[in-house]
């Protein structure tokens, strides 16, 4: 990547440079085999800090946030599965997102023990808002989403009825 400053504008999937230990992805970017590639349509920036250029991708229309690895979103459940949800990002941190993201809930990543004794459709259901931090991203945008037990994560609002099964969970009268 040149450090010029002329204009490159770019579309999603695009091949922006080669990754290395001087040229990290940045915002609107994701690193996938050794490449950089736009995540957004816009214009490539590179911004450096210290030793390390940073590649990122500014969208032409609005300012746009990707969630990063370690953030924390509020997501809404659109599908219950045995084994996950399937979920929509609405929220990074406290910015408001003007379109949603795709991300995915795993079992294994509801609970911190007795992982496997978690059953998604007595502990979601669609529509759901929960809290969850962001793992990872797999394929072309789709985000992990893990650590609901960590302390302030979790579900916050539920828009079915739910009854108690114990102290610590709450059940669907559906499911």
């Amino acid at each position: 990547m040149s450090s010029t400053n002329e204009r490159i504008i770019c579309v999603p999937g695009q091949v922006l440079c080669a990754s290395s230990n001087d040229h990290v992805a940045g915002q609107g970017t994701f690193e996938r085999m050794g490449y950089i590639y736009a995540s957004l349509a816009g214009v490539v920036k590179v911004e450096k800090k210290l030793e390390i250029n940073i590649v990122q991708v500014q969208s032409l229309k609005e300012q746009s946030t990707v969630p990063s690895p370690g953030d924390i979103v509020t997501a809404r459940v659109l599908i219950v599965k045995s084994r996950q949800c399937m979920c929509e990002i609405k929220c990074i941190g406290d910015i408001a997102l003007t379109r949603p993201f795709r991300a995915v809930l795993r079992q294994e990543d509801v609970r911190a023990t007795e992982k496997d004794r978690v059953k998604m459709y007595e502990s979601f259901a669609p529509g759901d808002i929960i809290l969850a931090r962001v793992v990872s991203f797999r394929k072309k945008i789709l985000f992990l989403l893990r650590e609901l037990f960590q302390k302030g994560l979790g579900g916050a609002v539920n828009f079915f009825q739910t009854l108690p099964k114990n102290y610590s969970y709450q059940i669907y009268p559906f499911s």
